[in-house]
């Protein structure tokens, strides 16, 4: 029986689209997918995921590393946080298991400057019993080091829970300790995975 439901933030409560926030500032297509591969995509960007470096550390060094892009990246940092905006049909199934008496964790790779703004203007951070956040344990999806924080945390029991991403690798990370795992994308129906689970949604 599934006691426990566990969410990812980027891409099942919030909508994580960095090149929509780009097309604020430029039309090139290609400087924009350019861009995410060279900012979004680097491994500077995965350690302010995982908590040893700061944004502003980070935002001079892409400025000194592309200072072409230096207008474009100033913008980007600048801005980016309000590219992610709440998947409302996922937060009304959050508050409808939390009402249902369900555990509800959120289990995500992300930044501390922006969790900590995102926590405070969204409300449905209030509806969750426990969380793991990569910078907070230095450790990012799919690592085992974050999974065993989370369970352990919260005394989780892997088989009585389901985990909710948008990525197969994160997935199968979450599959070797014994969690069972639901791919999220928009053209899943969420409620119906659910169900097949036995959850009561």
């Amino acid at each position: 029986m599934i006691d426990n439901i566990i969410f990812d933030l980027g891409n099942v409560l919030l909508h994580y689209k960095p090149k929509e926030v780009l097309l604020r500032f430029t039309q090139d297509a290609h400087l924009i997918d350019s861009f995410v591969k060279d900012i979004n995509g680097s491994n500077t960007w995965l350690e302010l995921d995982r908590g040893t470096i700061t944004i502003n550390e980070a935002r001079d060094y892409f400025v000194s590393f592309y200072p072409e892009k230096k207008e474009l990246i100033l913008q980007y940092f600048a801005h980016w946080i309000e590219g992610l905006t709440p998947i409302q049909e996922n937060i009304d199934i959050l508050k409808e298991l939390h009402e249902k008496g369900y555990k509800t964790y959120i289990l995500s790779n992300f930044m501390q400057e922006p969790y900590d703004i995102l926590k405070n203007k969204h409300d449905f951070f209030s509806l969750v019993d426990g969380k793991v956040i990569s910078y907070e344990v230095h450790s990012l999806k799919p690592e085992k080091e974050i999974y065993q924080a989370l369970l352990s945390r919260y005394n989780i029991v892997p088989e009585a829970s389901v985990f909710i991403d948008d990525h197969q690798n994160v997935l199968d990370a979450a599959k070797k300790f014994g969690i069972n795992t639901i791919l999220y994308h928009p053209e899943v129906d969420l409620r119906e995975e659910l169900r097949k689970l036995n959850v009561s949604i």
